[in-house]
């Protein structure tokens, strides 16, 4: 299994990770079987109205991309979100619940409809809704990591 890049911050010196982006769209098509944004750059997308995060695939499943409206929702800057574990992004009575649910993300390459408590930088908690995690593989069906995208949240 490859690791997924270690990313710069997106924006106008890097095509706001267009490459990353594209990759992570394809692998949607290939894995969940249906195209996820169509027509959107790694401009749109970073500045999109949903959330897309990924992270590395290494063992601390370390988030590596997340676009503004995640960073806004987790309340971190591009360092501190690139910083975090995917798991500290639950609560802690929240981790059995995600754990399993990447669990069955391993297995069957993809979960719709999820939903699941999350917690920010700062401690608010939230409830993403109806999300779609899938496993992110390339053209040669080489992991570079997992995916998630959602565009609703409610505050608790």
């Amino acid at each position: 299994m490859s690791l997924g890049p270690i990313l710069a911050v997106p924006g106008a010196e890097n095509d706001f990770q267009n490459a990353f982006v594209q990759a992570v769209l394809a692998s949607h098509l290939r894995v969940v079987g249906k195209p996820l944004l169509v027509g959107l750059s790694g401009r749109d997308v970073w500045s999109g109205d949903f959330a897309l995060l990924t992270h590395r695939g290494d063992a601390q499943a370390m988030l590596n991309y997340g676009n503004r409206f995640a960073l806004d929702l987790w309340e971190c800057d591009w360092d501190q979100f690139t910083a975090t574990p995917s798991s500290a992004t639950a609560p802690q009575e929240g981790r059995a619940e995600r754990a399993a649910m990447m669990q069955q993300v391993v297995q069957g390459g993809f979960v719709c409809g999820y939903d699941g408590q999350r917690v920010s930088r700062t401690g608010r908690v939230f409830l993403i809704q109806d999300v779609t995690i899938w496993r992110l593989l390339d053209e040669k069906d080489q992991s570079f990591g997992i995916a998630a995208f959602f565009r609703r949240y409610q505050r608790l």
